[in-house]
């Protein structure tokens, strides 16, 4: 008690965390690099970037003995750029996060293998101004429109769990001769795995449809098909820990020694047409060729619908 006859009041120093003007927690989110770094770290941990770094380069390699097998065991021609399709929001989802630093990881291995820079290039319709400028910040250049589908020189196309149309519509795009095809080398989805009656997303049964013309959905897939029987296919090592963002990925390319003595109507009509519908009359002779047209629509298609597989 003070004289004056008034009661002399401390407080204890608030141990709570400080807050801004507004009266929030000072609470500061991670920026988009430092979530990248942490989830390189994760990878680099596991082992998973290293082994995958390997994989491409025992496929870039060229082999130290002669023989068949070797010669279907590397890339004959390797890729000189990479296109990167569908990857999803890197700023939103972790299994996008994952996809970009494997991709980042293995863009390292070709510029050391091919001593060189490696131009990139990235498109979905799904990024945000973040994704873009970050990506933009490193180099890749970010596209506004749909990347055409027909190569023009050979490329690496990443495209992790993309819709199964995206790839009949690339595919169907440079099947027109051995050089145009062999531009093609993918890392995604397993080709081989549509051809898998145990896999869910299988097309043994879906080709039996009625009247040929495509699945339940109205969508064909015989070029998917007909690369599943041609390509080779290198799956990317098993990850318990990363299975989200890795499973059923593989890197595939055309052997030239499996596109040797082809005849004409192998680029012209899938295999299993023919059988569906017959010998074809004079007037539907051309409609493989009117097939192989539409495939620009059918690849925009695709590509705006990207968003759905992310």
């Amino acid at each position: 008690m003070e004289d004056d006859g008034f009661t002399s009041v401390t407080y204890k120093k608030d141990n709570r965390p400080a807050r801004n003007r507004k009266g929030k927690n000072r609470y500061r989110e991670r920026t988009l690099d430092e979530k990248l770094q942490a989830r390189e770290a994760e990878l680099r941990r596991s082992g998973y970037l290293q082994e995958c770094r390997k994989l491409l380069r025992d496929a870039l390699s060229r082999p130290t003995t002669g023989g068949d097998s070797s010669a279907t065991s590397v890339v004959s021609c390797p890729p000189v750029c990479v296109v990167c399709l569908g990857l999803g929001s890197i700023s939103d989802s972790t299994k996008a996060q994952d996809q970009y630093v494997l991709l980042k990881e293995l863009l390292l291995e070709m510029e050391d293998e091919l001593h060189g820079d490696i131009s990139t290039e990235f498109y979905d319709p799904v990024f945000s101004p973040e994704d873009t400028a970050y990506l933009t910040s490193q180099g890749h250049s970010v596209l506004s429109g749909d990347h055409a589908l027909r190569l023009d020189r050979t490329t690496l196309l990443y495209i992790p769990h993309g819709p199964r149309t995206l790839f009949e519509a690339l595919l169907s795009a440079n099947w027109t001769s051995p050089e145009q095809l062999g531009r093609t080398i993918l890392l995604g989805n397993r080709l081989d795995l549509y051809d898998d009656p145990t896999y869910s997303g299988s097309l043994r049964d879906r080709r039996k449809d009625v009247d040929g013309k495509g699945d339940e959905l109205g969508q064909t897939a015989e070029f998917v098909y007909k690369a599943s029987q041609i390509f080779r296919i290198v799956p990317l090592p098993d990850s318990k820990e990363h299975l989200q963002a890795f499973n059923d990925l593989a890197l595939q390319w055309v052997p030239p020694a499996a596109l040797a003595d082809k005849p004409d109507s192998f680029w012209t009509a899938p295999p299993e047409l023919s059988k569906a519908t017959g010998a074809p009359k004079a007037d539907q002779a051309e409609a493989p060729k009117v097939e192989a047209a539409t495939a620009a629509d059918e690849a925009a298609d695709a590509l705006n619908k990207l968003s759905l597989s992310t």
